[in-house]
């Protein structure tokens, strides 16, 4: 800022200008602590999502698998001849028979 205080249209755009500058130079500062804190707490966000989630996606696809495998099997035992009650009996789901579990039933 000059050191003398100009007046009219000039000596506001200057006082303008440099407030400015100021500004920018706060919030440069400012921004730059607020991006490393946003950048940590999304590192602990994704570090965390890693940690917990992928364990269950890959437990879901796992049990996925098992379930068609199962029908599969389900599927060679009815052509041999076995019923529901026997596939019951063996320990097969009831999902790998086809048939919807009890909560899904209506009353």
């Amino acid at each position: 800022m000059p050191a003398s205080k100009e007046g009219g249209i000039k000596g506001f755009l200057t006082r303008a200008g440099a407030s400015f500058y100021a500004g920018g130079l706060f919030m440069k500062e400012k921004g730059w602590v607020l991006a490393k804190k946003a950048g940590n707490v999304g590192f602990m966000v994704a570090t965390t999502s890693i940690v917990v989630l992928m364990p269950l996606i890959f437990e879901i696809m796992r049990e996925g698998q098992m379930i068609e495998a199962d029908k599969l099997q389900v599927k060679e035992l009815r052509q041999q001849g076995y019923s529901d009650g026997q596939l019951t009996e063996l320990g097969f789901p009831k999902v790998a028979m086809g048939l919807s579990p009890a909560v899904l039933k209506s009353s």
